[in-house]
């Protein structure tokens, strides 16, 4: 996968305004790759998505630390 922490089935939410590019050393590791064997899909919406009693509960709330360097 491109993304660190983040595995087949799983969404992200990135609210608007919050900047974001490929996480640390994903650019380096595709020199050189000819695919990823992988899709993404974004959505952008007119009106804000709120999130479920129920999505709440499996949130991963250490996803913000994928962003840093190790």
């Amino acid at each position: 996968m491109s993304r660190k922490n983040v595995e087949r089935g799983q969404i992200t939410l990135h609210p608007g305004g919050i900047p974001h590019g490929p996480h640390p050393g994903t650019v380096e590791k595709s020199i050189g790759a000819k695919e990823t064997k992988e899709l993404a899909v974004m959505i952008d919406t007119f009106k804000p998505l709120w999130l479920t009693e129920d999505a709440l509960k499996i949130s991963d709330d250490t996803y913000y630390k994928s962003w840093m360097h190790e």
